[in-house]
């Protein structure tokens, strides 16, 4: 199968990172100075020890139903001992969930949606140090694949290094992230197979069936592959 986009190849090497024992009024000074939403923690040896976001700062600075002073944005509250913290530690969420420069950026994305963040420390996969940063923003770029590409990907990764068919038998068409597949697959069966792995391309959207079978019944009038 192939291998698609990797964090590495979308991350970026210059983050923003606060040390476990900095105070409130820094961990506040970044974030603003930065405009960034949330930090990654590290400890004196720069491993990634937690992570401390926007409302884990704001439980000092808002009540209940108010607004923050800090941001200017209402914030839900959190609990009294987040509110108590003076430092990195106290106020950090842990374990910080995080990637390596060969996670690929389709992994990375369904972690940020499963733990709800926007952001995620890539860390050296031997040292588990901590070397960029990966955000909602940067995993964008890969649905912004050139369309040759993605075509490319499909016909010689897909079709013929995975599945053993014969690309020059297929049309495959690609217009901003939508590809269309033409040609004829033995049956049902290896047409879902193919739509399914097309599916999993970094950068495709969505793919339209448009193949034909060999054995198996009429395609005609179906819609596209995706659910």
């Amino acid at each position: 199968m192939a291998v698609g986009v990797s964090v590495a190849e979308v991350m970026s090497d210059r983050v923003i990172a606060v040390h476990q024992n900095a105070e409130f009024s820094e961990i506040v000074d970044a974030m603003r100075r930065f405009h960034i939403a949330s930090l990654p923690v590290i400890d004196a040896g720069d491993h990634v020890i937690g992570l401390i976001s926007e409302d884990d700062v704001l439980a000092k600075e808002t009540y209940q139903g108010g607004r923050s002073r800090l941001f200017g944005r209402f914030r839900r509250r959190t609990g009294p001992s987040k509110a108590a913290g003076t430092i990195a530690t106290e106020l950090m969420s842990s374990p910080a969930v995080t990637v390596t420069r060969s996670t690929s950026a389709r992994e990375a994305a369904r972690a940020m949606f499963r733990h709800r963040v926007h952001q995620l420390p890539v860390v050296d996969a031997i040292s588990g140090r901590l070397i960029g940063i990966i955000t909602r923003s940067d995993l964008l770029a890969v649905y912004e694949r050139p369309a040759e590409d993605i075509r490319r990907e499909v016909r010689y990764d897909i079709i013929e290094a995975a599945l053993a068919m014969v690309p020059e038998r297929f049309t495959v068409d690609v217009d901003h992230g939508t590809v269309t597949l033409r040609g004829e697959v033995e049956d049902r069966c290896a047409a879902r197979v193919l739509t399914d792995a097309v599916r999993n391309v970094d950068g495709v959207v969505t793919v339209v069936d448009e193949l034909t079978y060999r054995h198996g019944g009429d395609p005609a009038g179906r819609s596209p592959a995706d659910p």
